[in-house]
């Protein structure tokens, strides 16, 4: 029995949106970080998986969409460190290390100055 003050239920679509699609949107999500691809892998629209998380009933779609696409804490993102890159900050890390950079600048031993 419903009062006249209570809101109206709202009826889901049974092809809509369903909690198994929004659990594999956000798998393939976390996978491919591919908003695309995680819509059709889930038999919906990209555009459709925007609305869902712009509704109210999708406030925890959209979060989980959000906590999906974060990276971990601490993560080196190694997409920019190219492997030539990494070589030289290892390198440039040793002799750091061994100081070879504590004469930098200074006069080399045996030449005169002018």
């Amino acid at each position: 029995m419903s009062t006249h003050n209570s809101p109206p239920q709202r009826k889901f679509r049974s092809d809509g949106w369903t909690p198994e699609r929004q659990l594999r949107f956000l798998d393939t999500l976390a996978c491919s970080r591919n908003v695309a691809r995680a819509a059709a892998s889930a038999g919906m629209s990209r555009e459709s998986a925007y609305r869902l998380r712009e509704r109210r009933e999708g406030a925890l779609f959209g979060l989980l969409w959000d906590r999906v696409l974060e990276p971990p804490p601490h993560e080196v993102d190694t997409q920019r460190l190219t492997n030539g890159r990494i070589m030289r900050l290892r390198g440039t890390h040793f002799r750091r290390q061994r100081g070879d950079f504590l004469n930098v600048g200074a006069p080399k031993a045996g030449s005169h100055g002018t």
